[in-house]
């Protein structure tokens, strides 16, 4: 049997199987018509621990009942046994939570969680407010217009300040081997500046590379004023943005708000807009994590409605989140906030080791709840994981990662995972990415849906979804994709891919159904080959079905082989020729009815004159959806981004009744899991 006949023979075995298992409407099916595997059960514990670090009572050496409380969570940590849970009172809590044991099984979990309305702050960062001395260095005079006026303010770090013996403000932010960055293209100043940050009454200070820099005229802004050719609608409203400048602007900075370490990371500069830091409340980062079990491979350990900030972690590899699972199984993390991370928010799969550790135990990474959080801030991942199997991410908040612009080190995005085993990633809300991929699923994944997302405003010299080395199948649907750009204007980005919609990068068997992929700089599906590695996928045996693409500047979908599929799509505002073919070098650019002639892809395609928009910050959608086409639906995708079902026919696009309103609120994190 021929290579062709095995792909197409291959090909036929995965609609069939999936036709056949398919039985009834589900969104919680997999790729290969499995259901997800759920687990968990309703929680009862036999003893409570209490901790407040406000209670006059509160004692770490007590009892830790609710009237002496502890005063920390890691004395919690250190005594909790399976079945037992810690509930923490409002307040700030300066320290790095290291528990000491797990749970034992579905019934006998371990929790960390807030008390009923409490706002609990577990921090990695010290109270720095007072101490601080005016620099009369000239190395931190900066140069020209009102960096002379300028006060600069001096802070020395002390030994006895890192507590772990980690002192960030000393270590480059890049952690592991960085000789393979290529630094004629790369500015090597985001990997090598410090991973220590700095807030100033909650506010992040803008990391300048040089203390020189401290005292120069004001930053230029990341959003300049559009230029007159710009569109004003079509992008929900955003303005186009390129890099460069300062990168705390969009997340709470200040142009003039910024900090610098002396080079052997013994003093911290920093320059506050009002020239004096006499009242804030300053805080810089002390710790690498903030939660962390002391051993690998801890199971069955839930942490519910905590707010995590302030890691100075470094960039991966290895995998150190603020939060970290260390290779442990079986967590539920929900309805908590992790952010303010230099590096990693969080990392739940064999890549996270704390404390040194590889974190590599058996069952790393295996069967996470990772529900109704929001992670944010965070410098390049906000959630993060190596081998990862039967993880559920759902309900989730991603927003303004990648600000440490450090993208071309390959491991930047707002969800990244190697060798994913039967992932369900769904109804997840993705948006304001920058210098990162919204999701992207690095070598050797298996089995994994990524459906009912939305991933809006992503700023990448890749895609929204990169799908890398991978050759089994996988399935992204129902999702709305919507204004990926350059992050490198004038240049093509990772191997041409910078602001498309999907990066098919090396893969095989990927199918992308019932999307909205809209407003990309480049295309929406952009596929290479790499040859020159190993193990590597062909470009074959990929299905793009019933999507709308509109206003993708480059075109809507590029193949590389013959053996691939692609049918009832529907196309908005594109190019005459938005449909490209690839051999050897030469691509050949074609309109939908040459496509269908040439090839006989696109048989029940077509294009259509629509108007379509997506406001990434109101989740509104603006679309006329009544004259969509019915076509069939691919591998029984039978429900749609709200779990609806759709029936063996439907209309392309994420919606079963796409006609029913032209204005709707698209928000995923609404549904409930219910009827898991």
């Amino acid at each position: 049997m021929n290579h062709k006949v095995i792909i197409i023979f291959f090909a036929f075995c995965f609609i069939s199987l999936t036709t056949q298992q398919w039985a009834a409407a589900s969104d919680n099916r997999l790729p290969d018509g499995t259901e997800f595997s759920f687990w968990e059960q309703p929680l009862q514990f036999s003893r409570t621990y209490f901790v407040d670090c406000n209670s006059p009572k509160a004692d770490d050496n007590g009892p830790g009942t609710s009237e002496q409380p502890f005063r920390t969570i890691n004395k919690a940590a250190q005594i909790l046994q399976p079945g037992e849970r810690v509930v923490i009172a409002s307040g700030v809590y300066r320290e790095c939570v290291r528990p000491a044991s797990g749970g034992a099984d579905p019934n006998h979990m371990i929790s960390y969680e807030a008390a009923p309305g409490a706002k609990v702050f577990i921090r990695g960062s010290e109270d720095v407010s007072k101490g601080w001395e005016r620099s009369t260095s000239s190395t931190t005079r900066g140069r020209g217009g009102a960096g002379g006026q300028a006060a600069i303010w001096k802070y020395q770090l002390k030994s006895d300040m890192f507590p772990d013996m980690y002192n960030p403000f000393a270590l480059p932010s890049i952690a592991a081997s960085w000789g393979w960055l290529n630094t004629k293209i790369v500015d090597m100043g985001p990997y090598l500046r410090k991973r220590g940050l700095v807030f100033v009454n909650g506010k992040p200070l803008e990391p300048m590379e040089q203390t020189n820099e401290l005292g120069n005229t004001p930053l230029r802004s990341w959003i300049p004023t559009p230029p007159p050719a710009e569109p004003p609608t079509g992008r929900g409203g955003m303005p186009p943005r390129t890099p460069g400048g300062a990168i705390m602007q969009e997340i709470g900075g200040s142009p003039d708000a910024r900090f610098a370490v002396e080079s052997s990371g013994n003093i911290i500069y920093i320059r506050v807009p009002d020239n004096t830091p006499a009242n804030p409340l300053i805080e810089i980062t002390i710790r690498e994590q903030v939660f962390v079990p002391t051993e690998s491979g801890m199971g069955y350990i839930r942490i519910k409605g905590l707010t995590f900030q302030h890691a100075g972690n470094g960039y991966p590899p290895p995998q150190h989140g603020l939060v970290s699972t260390n290779g442990g199984h079986h967590w539920i993390i929900e309805d908590n906030t992790i952010e303010w991370a230099n590096g990693v928010g969080l990392d739940i799969g064999s890549g996270g080791g704390g404390g040194g550790r590889s974190g590599s135990g058996s069952g790393a990474g295996s069967s996470h709840v990772i529900r109704g959080n929001t992670i944010r801030y965070c410098g390049v991942c906000g959630i993060c994981g190596q081998g990862t199997q039967n993880v559920l991410v759902e309900n989730n908040t991603f927003e303004w990662i990648g600000w440490a612009d450090a993208e071309r080190e390959w491991e930047s995005g707002a969800i990244k995972f190697h060798n994913a085993t039967n992932m369900l990633l769904r109804r997840n809300v993705i948006r304001h990415i920058r210098h990162a991929n919204a999701v992207w699923y690095d070598v050797g994944n298996t089995n994994c849906r990524v459906t009912a997302n939305v991933m809006a405003d992503v700023l990448s010299v890749s895609a929204a979804v990169h799908m890398e080395m991978t050759r089994n199948y996988n399935l992204i649907d129902n999702n709305i994709i919507w204004n990926v750009r350059n992050a490198e204007p004038g240049t093509p980005g990772q191997r041409g891919s910078a602001g498309s919609g999907f990066f098919i990068h090396a893969t095989d068997r990927v199918v992308i159904a019932q999307n909205i992929i809209g407003y990309c700089d480049n295309l929406g599906v952009y596929p290479v080959l790499r040859p020159d590695r190993g193990g590597s996928g062909t470009g074959i045996d990929n299905h793009i079905y019933n999507n709308i693409f509109t206003n993708c500047g480059n075109g809507a979908i590029q193949f590389l082989d013959k053996n691939n599929r692609s049918d009832g799509n529907v196309y908005v505002s594109l190019k005459d020729k938005f449909l490209g073919f690839s051999e050897g070098e030469t691509t050949a650019w074609l309109d939908l009815p040459q496509w269908r002639d040439t090839y006989g892809w696109d048989a029940n395609s077509v294009t259509l004159p629509m108007n379509i928009d997506f406001d990434p910050d109101t989740l509104e959608l603006t679309m006329d959806g009544k004259d969509l086409p019915n076509v069939a639906i691919l591998g029984k995708i039978n429900t749609d981004m709200y779990g609806k079902e759709t029936g063996d026919k439907r209309a392309p696009g994420p919606f079963a009744d796409p006609a029913a309103s032209t204005k709707r609120l698209v928000d995923p994190r609404t549904i409930t899991a219910a009827k898991n």
